[in-house]
């Protein structure tokens, strides 16, 4: 359902798919940037250095990014302007992010909102873009209302409905077993694999699930730490540190689920199960 309010171009879409999913595509600024499909992320500032570096030289990244703005396509005219991007940032519970050229001419900002819906999630997007170039909108042949059109309707609407909404690993609760889903990340395995620890900083105390194609992995988490580590591939069995250094070198697609263990219901539930089968020694002989 689309709407419009002033220069602010607005779209709700319902897709089938959880919301802790979007929320976790949505906080990656390169997944978010690759989607928007004319911004491609360079360097990023390292918060212990003060300068923008290629990623693999961060120790400590801001989310604050020197980015490449492309507009046109590839049968057309390409022009290609610097600039940076910044986000993700909360806003009222909405996910935010903004940039602009290095020359002021070019300028955006957009935001989601994610609610959970009986069949999955409600994704509310706005996005204003403003540009002062006469020869952009020449190249994009368009105004500046109608970019931000294209880049919902012709980059992330199809995104989510096409990619994300692709089938979902699903997560039974086995009984007596509360869990609850608190973090998903899906891609080439190898970049999943790179964020395990991410996933594992999410829980307290809980497991974390990985399948591809032709692998599955689980990693318990104690006290926010990793615990005992298993992989599965054909009719091999990996255990301990190799698990990781493992998944490394998988090629393919996979997701990897944080799961969060009740561990008050799960004591309960077994305090429950073992009073059942308690029987006092008085009663039993008479």
């Amino acid at each position: 359902m689309e709407k419009r309010i002033g220069m602010l171009q607005t779209y709700e879409i319902d897709v089938k798919v959880p919301k802790s999913v979007i929320k976790s595509g949505l906080m990656d600024p390169f997944l978010f940037s690759g989607v928007m499909g004319h911004v491609n992320i360079l360097q990023v500032l390292d918060k212990n250095t003060g300068q923008y570096v290629a990623p693999g030289k961060l120790t400590a990244p801001e989310r604050d990014y020197r980015v490449l703005y492309i507009f046109g396509t590839p049968d057309s005219k390409l022009h290609v302007v610097l600039g940076h991007m910044t986000g993700p940032s909360l806003s009222g519970g909405a996910i935010v992010y903004n940039g602009k050229s290095d020359d002021g001419k070019f300028e955006w900002r957009t935001e989601f909102l994610v609610e959970d819906t009986s069949s999955g999630s409600k994704i509310r997007i706005g996005l204003d873009v403003n540009y002062k170039s006469s020869a952009l909108d020449k190249l994009m042949g368009r105004s500046p209302f109608q970019l931000a059109e294209h880049f919902i309707q012709d980059h992330i609407v199809p995104y989510l409905r096409f990619y994300m909404e692709r089938e979902q690993v699903t997560v039974s609760e086995p009984q007596g077993l509360p869990l609850t889903e608190v973090a998903r990340v899906e891609g080439e395995i190898s970049e999943v694999a790179t964020k395990i620890r991410q996933l594992i900083s999410s829980l307290k105390t809980g497991v974390i699930v990985i399948k591809g194609k032709n692998i599955r992995a689980s990693i318990q988490v104690s006290g926010g730490k990793p615990g005992l580590m298993k992989m599965i591939r054909g009719n091999q069995v990996i255990t301990g540190n190799d698990v990781l250094a493992n998944l490394l070198l998988e090629t393919g697609q996979a997701v990897a689920v944080a799961l969060e263990v009740d561990l008050e219901r799960v004591l309960d539930y077994t305090s429950d199960q073992v009073l059942k089968s308690i029987e006092l020694v008085k009663e039993k002989n008479s």
